[in-house]
């Protein structure tokens, strides 16, 4: 029988936990091909990985030199010869019934994405997040998470937009997911949990440092994406919001847990001055009128911004945030 579906595992040093990704690609009720782009590892990545292929005949190893994980991506998105094809982290699982819930909504809603929610894992809880059932095309754009392994795409509808991923920046998933949700004629939804996203300090995903700058590269490639396709008039709400969030949200959360006084300083002042400088009127987006963050977000000010930070940092080191 012919698979459908292909998912692309990127990894990168992931001797410790890709064997319980790929296991869990294994046992899905659904038979699918397993891409592997081993990124340049230096530990026994490439090792479980040929073991793992020469076993299975629907699992392909690729190996390359490192380029980060947008490169990878990239790179694996030109080995698939399926229908649909999805991401999983080297790191992440998913429950054994996702491929075959995500095909068949994919398939009975001839949509052009496919979009489950998923579950944050830590050590001592887990946090359901809701990622589905947006009402419009609006609404998605403003309100999705810029995240790309808890979904499956129609091959040929990406192919024929040609989204790639940013090479060289960090928080690639941002540009690819908002400059494709424009263009989305139908997303089909499975309001259930079929990833299990593990947050594992010290991982690759978990480190905070000057690297939070790419998030601004992001948006600023984001806006002239918008620009030169002439998406920025019509979703202009959504766009400001999509900066608001990150930047005085994720972002700033990142930013306030590096470590030197003087280089966290200088990112916040960066995230200030490019939402200001590229968003004025931030405060009169009509996405902050509802929701307590929201509101927060509203009624920020420089003194709030800069001063905010010591609660967040202690509230980390208490272990009453993650």
């Amino acid at each position: 029988m012919d698979k459908k579906l292909s998912i692309i595992v990127c990894a990168y040093n992931s001797e410790k936990t890709i064997k319980k990704t790929i296991d869990s690609l294994l046992d899905q009720t659904e038979p699918i091909k397993i891409i592997i782009i081993d990124d340049g590892s230096k530990d026994n990545t490439a090792k479980i990985a040929k073991e793992y292929s020469d076993m299975y005949p629907d699992i392909s190893y690729y190996y390359k030199e490192n380029g980060g994980i947008a490169d990878a991506r990239n790179f694996g998105m030109d080995k698939v010869d399926t229908e649909y094809f999805g991401f999983l982290d080297s790191d992440d699982t998913c429950k054994k019934d996702m491929a075959m819930k995500m095909l068949e909504a994919i398939e009975k809603d001839e949509a052009d994405v496919a979009i489950c929610d998923f579950s944050k894992i830590f050590k001592d809880k887990t946090i359901y997040q809701k990622d589905t059932g947006f009402k419009d095309k609006k609404d998605m754009i403003a309100r999705a998470f810029a995240i790309v392994w808890n979904k499956i795409y129609k091959t040929s509808f990406i192919r024929d937009i040609g989204i790639r991923f940013n090479k060289g920046l960090r928080y690639e998933d941002i540009c690819f997911s908002y400059e494709l949700f424009p263009y989305l004629n139908k997303v089909a939804y499975v309001e259930e949990s079929l990833i299990d996203y593990y947050q594992n300090e010290g991982s690759q995903s978990r480190e905070y440092s000057l690297e939070v700058l790419d998030l601004l590269e992001d948006l600023k490639l984001l806006k002239t994406y918008y620009k030169d396709n002439g998406l920025l008039a019509k979703y202009s709400d959504e766009l400001e919001y999509i900066n608001i969030r990150l930047i005085l949200g994720s972002g700033y959360l990142r930013a306030i847990r590096i470590g030197d006084k003087e280089a966290r300083k200088g990112v916040l002042d960066k995230g200030w001055e490019y939402l200001n400088r590229e968003y004025p009127n931030f405060k009169d987006n009509p996405y902050l009128k509802e929701g307590l963050k929201n509101k927060y977000y509203g009624h920020i000010n420089r003194f709030i911004y800069d001063h905010s930070g010591w609660l967040f940092r202690i509230a980390y080191k208490l272990g009453l945030m993650r």
